[in-house]
């Protein structure tokens, strides 16, 4: 009896063990430059400056302003002018900063992407392919001094579903036999879906990611 208990033990600890090490394979294997609800490659949505501070330290932060919709709003840049940086918006005007609303990139050469592959410089036909082929609703690009274009939803398609938190911007790349009659029509509209008849001769690509607290 002794013997059979000493065998189911050894078993259980050798399974223990094989669930640990696959665990351990499984966080190993994960994008340490993943964009997900929880933030942006290592800069965390729930992190406070002091957070950040402690996680980074303090020279690899830059706080300044950035306007918004006309406001001006607090942002903390982490590795500031690398193709690293993530800009972090707060939610405070003034220090000490505690929560953070958004995290954004903007880099084409940064590391940070989406499980899907979607990243800064992805085409919006990508975003759409990955988005289950439903498509994205933008503010129009003329109705923008700028020229940008504001995802504001993806329709309840595949990345509208797995990340309620994305944002984007998007600009247009170029144009191509875009005929003036159509782009009347499309100038019109806003917002805009990337199923417009105009989009097949707009080129757009994502020049901005981000992802906002709930």
């Amino acid at each position: 009896m002794k013997r059979i208990l000493s065998l189911a033990l050894i078993g259980f600890v050798l399974a223990s063990c094989g669930g640990a090490s696959k665990k351990e394979e499984k966080a190993a294997d994960q994008d340490p430059n993943l964009i997900t609800c929880e933030g942006i490659g290592k800069v965390k949505l729930s992190y406070s400056h002091a957070d950040l501070e402690k996680e980074f330290g303090a020279d690899k932060l830059a706080d300044t302003t950035k306007e918004v919709e006309g406001k001006k709003v607090s942002v903390t840049k982490v590795f500031k002018d690398t193709p690293e940086e993530v800009t972090v918006f707060w939610a405070e005007t003034t220090a000490p900063f505690t929560k953070a609303v958004k995290l954004s990139v903007s880099d084409e050469m940064g590391p940070y992407q989406l499980e899907e592959g979607i990243r800064v410089g992805s085409t919006l036909k990508d975003m759409v392919k990955a988005n289950n082929f439903l498509p994205v609703t933008f503010t129009n690009f003329y109705a923008n001094v700028d020229g940008f274009a504001h995802i504001e939803s993806f329709n309840d398609g595949d990345l509208g579903q797995k990340y309620p938190c994305l944002g984007g911007v998007l600009d247009i790349d170029r144009t191509d036999n875009l005929e003036v009659t159509l782009l009347d029509e499309f100038k019109k509209e806003n917002p805009v879906k990337s199923n417009h008849k105009a989009m097949n001769f707009i080129y757009a690509n994502v020049v901005e990611l981000s992802v906002s607290a709930k």
